[in-house]
């Protein structure tokens, strides 16, 4: 797996990673003072920054000493053409994480937020030792898919079993992502057991106190902790706003002082 790397003012880089499959991964990469690094997985038809989330919270990881990446997952944002599956972002996850161990930093914590939960949770990369799942979602869920998409889309995901779905992120790096009935498939037809039975390394399930399905997501995590490694934990933040961030943050931080070092 080889990069392209183009740095900028203040050690940040602009990225390329080649995927086994021969798919270009587009990410920011900034340095910390030692070998350790945060690899960032975001949710459904989003992008790196994560609606701003996860510029956030790389900056407080990296005030803390560690080098940070974030990604845009295949077909998302800037990152080359395919159809949008956890699959797909299994395998971008661990090119990523396989990328950062080749540039010095094999300590690694994997923070996915909401849908990139499953990718982390899947991917299992040799060289992550924790990860931070924030809105994890943990077991199966049922969504009204006629209320997220248009008709038409639906019409093509039925007829033709793929649909364009335009990029309304902030960056808008790209006209459209493209997901199928798989994709779909990925983000409902969730089993616990099959998603966590391979999963070796302790997790924070991360909940806001009052998150979108909040109550739903916070019982799903409680049913699967049992499922997840020694050490494993799960915490709700209760703070309104910008602060539920920072408190979030907080909390990430703590955990990634216990299972991440920084020896240069």
């Amino acid at each position: 797996m080889t990069d392209g790397l183009t740095a900028y003012g203040g050690g940040m880089a602009e990225v390329e990673i080649m995927t086994p499959r021969g798919v270009t991964l587009a990410g920011t990469f900034e340095p910390g003072d030692g070998n350790s690094a945060v690899l960032f997985a975001h949710g459904f038809l989003a992008d790196r920054h994560s609606s701003l989330r996860f510029d956030i919270l790389a900056s407080a990881y990296r005030t803390a000493g560690h080098a940070t990446l974030q990604i845009d997952f295949s077909g998302c944002g800037a990152s080359g053409e395919d159809v949008v599956t956890v699959a797909g972002e299994v395998e971008d996850l661990r090119s990523a994480s396989a990328w950062l161990a080749e540039h010095d930093y094999p300590d690694q914590i994997v923070h996915a937020h909401s849908f990139g939960t499953l990718a982390a949770l899947r991917s299992r990369p040799r060289d992550v030792a924790a990860m931070v799942l924030t809105g994890p979602i943990m077991g199966p869920m049922s969504y009204p898919w006629e209320e997220i998409f248009s008709a038409e889309q639906l019409e093509d995901l039925e007829r033709h079993g793929y649909a364009r779905i335009p990029d309304d992120n902030e960056a808008a790096a790209r006209e459209y992502s493209v997901i199928s009935k798989q994709t779909l498939a990925d983000y409902s037809l969730i089993d616990p057991a099959e998603l966590l039975e391979h999963v070796e390394v302790p997790v924070l399930l991360l909940h806001g106190a009052d998150d979108e399905d909040g109550d739903e997501l916070v019982e799903l995590s409680r049913e699967a902790l049992p499922l997840l490694p020694e050490g494993s934990r799960l915490e709700i933040v209760d703070a309104d706003g910008n602060h539920r961030l920072d408190a979030a943050a907080e909390v990430a931080l703590s955990w990634a002082a216990e299972h991440l070092t920084r020896a240069a």
